[in-house]
């Protein structure tokens, strides 16, 4: 049986031949039991992708504790590379979850504590402050380990080791107000020793006398032990007798009179004591609730049975509660698919006082924080918890989040573009993508910038380290400047919501380019950004075209043009590198892959006798070739049984209907627009399969009825109901046993079976050629339509992507289809016409 080490050795090493590396197996095989030494990782190695995850977010706050981290791990960087550039995938789907698990075994915090440590860091509150410390946390843990595994330093429950681990553990994860100041301040900078380290964290401790939570001071008293290296052999305690009487407690009947006139089974109870109220009038005992929870099944005609479960309510407790609660609130922003945001649009003239306002204030050096807060919020749509994370560098070195300024003195915004799935390592043809972004920074904006700097080069882009006291600021500022206007309110959550709801409101250009260039998560779920792969110059055009309009509409108001840009059209590099989805084929790769398909075809074309087997190759060749066209031109997902019926497709509208991700109510349902090179050769493909059941009539008389039920569909459900109709429907769609009309013939013995496709069987066919993701239509397909400038409500239509309540089946939905999809349409026939799809004609018909 093989094992995770194993086919992790197969991956880095197939990724070592792929780059030209030179490496032999046996030295891979080496560094890689180095590595799982130096983390003390368990045999099964679960949650071993975690670490690679952990080292990536940490590169975005601080490249240099990213580095110190894979440098202590002794982690090679051929390694890192492989496993992080590729997605993990193999067979064995037991192995490849235990290898992206995200959970511990039991037994794990004592035997592995610091693997644990590592394998729990997506729970952790990361700044950059944060991975200096788990750094620097890393780094002496190798040097004191020996002390730190000390069986007489060990306590009677656990190892200084386990102990040490585990709180740092559940500190990083924690969101406490009594971390807030520590998270912002400790350590000093990365280069600072452990005796430093712990002397700041014992200042810390000395200095603040309020904790909102105990075992928050416990925490960092265990890491200025560690830091220290000051351990103490534990102290044992001889427990004194309790003082609690533990003898049982006898309980007499309660003292009750009868109620006259009541029924004989109903009674007054009689306390005990007197009533003794206090100065309100309230009996001591009145203030609580005497029971904290209540039976909603209890019957109080008959005595309850001893084994029946009892149904529990706690309507005391607002904590269960609100737990038990629905968010109602949550399901409708979901169901939008945008961020969190206000509704209310800065209009221009509130735009046009917040300019001239920022200008002013921004001439005087005690406002510079205040005044590049507000300017940072409105342009790159950032909360100022994110802001203070935001540091200007000059080193491409020492990469991180923030403003880079070049040689030349200009500044480029760098933020990363990450996506969860990767691209297996087999797959070839599809677009290099950069994970980083540079994104002009407006002229004015950096010299305001670098006025608060004043002597420095480098450092936090806002010198203010609290958030409370920034915030305030802000907030009276912005109260000041809205009580001297005539406007409405200008808030913190309008001006950081300003560019989502203007792109909602005029749809000027997609978000995509925002959540990219900005590292803003515009929207709620990551399909609609998954498919999405732009390359930089367009992207660079769309933010340009982005802020022109929003001058343009202060201009209209004011009649006067703005003393300022609010985006400088540069590009950082004369390659245009591609961002976004690594599942995206370039043009050349698709006519590649049309090129082996139509070769295929060719090769199997039946003789004039039309032999049996040369009927099932050329079958096959020729229903890969419009299955995959399907996937390319309607962004039809990776699903068994692709268009389960040729009911759905109607050619006169160049319409289909599409379910490919759907539940029993059709909440996804689609019609999407049929470019006209795939409805001639849908077309074909029905008459082809007609002419087939004919051929195979006498030697396949079953397999020719289910091609009736295909081929004659629509004659069949014409007289169906709205009732049968769906149940119908129900039951063919992405169905693996229900007849469709994209199959392949498959030898089994001395029979013939027919067995509908699968995205395995599709990409499998040319594999010897070229090997593409199945859905790689779909990816081509959003970005292409991105490229062409389509718009935002047009591209959502055809990939059944949503947002901001968009349903355009719904009863109330005033788009029209038919208008829709002659307008997407030419683009669609343009698109196919580039990478040389064309209809090819059955010699069967």
């Amino acid at each position: 049986m093989i094992t995770l080490k194993q086919y992790l050795c197969q991956h880095i090493f197939q990724y070592s031949e792929k780059n030209l590396l030179e490496l032999s197996e046996e030295e891979i095989v080496e560094d890689l039991e180095v590595l799982i030494e130096r983390i003390s990782a368990p045999v099964s190695l679960g949650g071993l992708s975690q670490i690679i995850k952990m080292i990536k977010e940490i590169k975005h706050f601080s490249s240099v504790s990213a580095e110190n981290i894979l440098r202590e791990l002794h982690l090679a960087p051929y390694i890192f590379s492989a496993l992080d550039d590729h997605g993990f995938y193999i067979d064995d789907k037991i192995l490849e979850a235990e290898y992206y698990r995200i959970t511990y075994h039991k037994g794990w915090c004592s035997e592995h504590p610091f693997y644990v440590l590592l394998l729990k860091s997506y729970q952790y509150q990361l700044t950059q402050k944060s991975c200096q410390l788990l750094a620097a946390f890393i780094k002496h843990y190798y040097v004191v380990l020996d002390t730190l595994r000390d069986p007489e330093l060990a306590t009677t429950s656990s190892t200084r080791e386990e102990e040490a681990c585990s709180n740092l553990r559940l500190f990083m994860k924690s969101t406490g107000q009594d971390f807030i100041e520590f998270h912002q301040t400790i350590p000093f900078s990365d280069k600072d020793t452990p005796e430093f380290i712990a002397f700041q964290i014992e200042e810390y401790l000395e200095s603040k006398d309020n904790w909102f939570y105990s075992v928050h001071k416990n925490y960092l008293r265990v890491l200025l032990h560690f830091f220290s290296n000051d351990w103490k052999s534990p102290k044992s305690f001889i427990r004194k007798p309790s003082i609690i009487d533990r003898e049982p407690k006898r309980y007499v009947d309660p003292k009750a009179l009868p109620i006259v006139g009541a029924q004989e089974d109903i009674f007054a109870l009689i306390p005990d004591k007197p009533l003794t109220p206090n100065g309100d009038g309230l009996d001591e005992d009145d203030q609580f609730e005497s029971q904290k929870f209540v039976v909603n099944n209890r019957d109080l005609t008959t005595k309850r049975d001893k084994t029946e479960l009892l149904d529990i309510d706690i309507p005391f407790n607002k904590n269960i509660q609100a737990r038990i609660a629905i968010d109602v609130t949550a399901n409708v922003r979901r169901s939008h698919n945008m961020g969190m945001q206000n509704t209310q649009l800065l209009m221009p003239e509130e735009l046009n006082f917040l300019v001239s306002t920022l200008i002013a204030n921004g001439k005087k050096q005690s406002n510079l924080d205040v005044v590049i807060t507000i300017w940072l919020m409105l342009l790159l749509s950032k909360t100022i918890a994110e802001i203070q994370n935001l540091y200007v560098f000059t080193d491409l070195s020492k990469k991180r989040q923030g403003l880079y300024i070049d040689e030349n003195g200009q500044g480029w915004w760098h933020f990363f573009v990450l996506h969860s799935a990767k691209s297996r390592m087999e797959h070839f043809g599809l677009r290099k993508i950069k994970e980083e972004v540079f994104t002009s920074c407006p002229d004015f904006l950096l010299k305001i910038i670098r006025a608060n700097f004043g002597k420095n080069t480098v450092g936090p882009i806002i010198n203010e380290k609290n958030i409370e006291v920034l915030t305030n600021k802000i907030t009276l500022k912005l109260k000041k400047m809205s009580d001297s206007h005539s406007s409405g309110r200008i808030s913190i959550t309008r001006l950081v919501n300003f560019i989502s709801y203007y792109l909602n409101s005029t749809e000027i250009i997609d978000p995509i380019y925002i959540d990219y260039s900005y590292a803003v998560q515009m929207y709620t779920t990551r399909v609609a950004r998954s498919y999405a792969n732009v390359c930089d110059h367009h992207r660079c055009k769309q933010l340009n075209k982005l802020w022109l309009n929003v001058e343009e509409d202060i201009l209209r108001y004011s009649c006067k043009p703005l003393p300022i840009r609010f985006f400088d059209l540069r590009y950082y590099s004369t390659i245009n590198h591609f961002m976004g989805s690594s599942f995206t084929p370039t043009n050349e790769a698709i006519t590649k892959l049309i090129s082996a398909l139509s070769q295929r075809i060719s090769a199997s074309k039946p003789s004039f006798h039309h032999k049996l087997e040369s009927i099932i190759d050329y079958h096959n060749a020729f229903t890969a070739y419009t299955a995959w066209m399907l996937l390319f031109g309607t962004g039809y997902r990776a699903a068994w049984n692709p268009l389960p019926t040729l009911a759905l497709f109607l050619p006169s509208f160049n319409l289909m209907g599409i379910s490919d991700k759907d539940d029993s109510d059709f909440t996804h349902s689609r019609i999407v627009a049929v470019p006209n090179v795939l409805k001639i050769q849908l077309v074909e493909y029905k008459r082809h399969l007609g002419c087939l059941r004919s051929l195979l009539r006498i030697l396949m008389p079953k397999i020719c009825s289910s091609l009736d039920k295909i081929v004659d569909v629509a004659q069949n459900v014409l007289g169906f109901n709205h009732s049968q109709a769906s149940q119908w429907y129900k039951i063919i769609r992405n169905s693996r046993k229900e007849q469709g009309p994209f199959f392949f013939f498959h030898k089994q013995r001395s029979s013939t079976v027919v067995k509908n496709l699968s995205p395995s069987e599709l990409v499998g066919y040319c594999r010897r050629e070229i090997v593409l993701p199945a859905n790689a239509g779909r990816h081509w397909l959003k970005s292409k339509l991105l490229d062409k400038n389509v718009n935002t409500e047009l591209i959502n239509f055809q990939m059944g992507h949503w947002q901001t309540g968009e349903v355009p089946l719904g009863d109330y939905s005033a788009l029209s289809h038919v208008e829709a999809i002659n307008e997407i349409l030419p683009t669609l026939n343009e698109l196919f016409k580039e990478v040389g799809w064309v209809p090819i004609k059955s010699v069967l018909s």
